[in-house]
């Protein structure tokens, strides 16, 4: 995914930083590449999902990071102006960042294996499906952890409503009790 952005984030905590998260799987590939388009120095930091800092540039108009996840979450990359003074609105930032499939340079592996292209295009295909299989396993799991949940609130909401029925014709019952027991008393009955 590649797009280009102003240093400018309305409501951070840090008010001259700009950050983007991206949510992945543990043990995928990820390719960073950014650039400021103007050539103005920048600072950038990757946090892991525990927000822990594992890698850090300052004052660098480009920059390239490659690392394989270690943990599923989100995985956040901030960056700020190095340099002081004028506006952050004026100030873009490239950031190409590639995750799994789209991270592996197919070209260099064609030419260090000596494959032709049709070994290549099943390559990564079977890359490709390879994925999109382990994305299938992570949201059947999901899925599984969801009706877990809901099962489980369903089974109390129903002995919820079969103790409330309950208690209500306890009620019903010791209301005709005591009704009936009062008017014996008052010799209404």
């Amino acid at each position: 995914m590649g797009f280009e952005f102003d240093l400018v984030d309305r409501g951070a905590n840090d008010p001259g930083a700009k950050c983007m998260l991206e949510e992945m799987n543990e043990h995928v590939l990820v390719l960073l590449d950014y650039t400021s388009v103007d050539g103005t120095k920048i600072s950038a930091k990757l946090e892991d999902p525990t927000g822990q800092v594992f890698w850090t540039r300052d004052a660098e108009v480009t920059g390239h990071f490659g690392f394989t996840t270690k943990k599923a979450g989100d995985y956040k990359i901030c960056f700020t102006k190095s340099e002081p003074g004028g506006d952050v609105t004026t100030h873009k930032v490239r950031l190409d960042w590639k995750t799994g499939v789209a991270a592996t340079d197919w070209d260099n592996i064609a030419k260090r294996d000596k494959v032709d292209a049709m070994s290549m295009s099943l390559r990564e295909l079977e890359a490709e499906i390879k994925e999109i299989h382990e994305g299938m396993l992570y949201f059947r799991k999901r899925e599984e952890e969801m009706r877990d949940i809901n099962e489980n609130t369903n089974s109390r909401v129903a002995w919820l409503s079969v103790s409330s029925l309950g208690i209500c014709v306890g009620m019903s019952v010791w209301q005709l009790v005591y009704l009936k027991s009062f008017f014996v008393r008052k010799k209404l009955l």
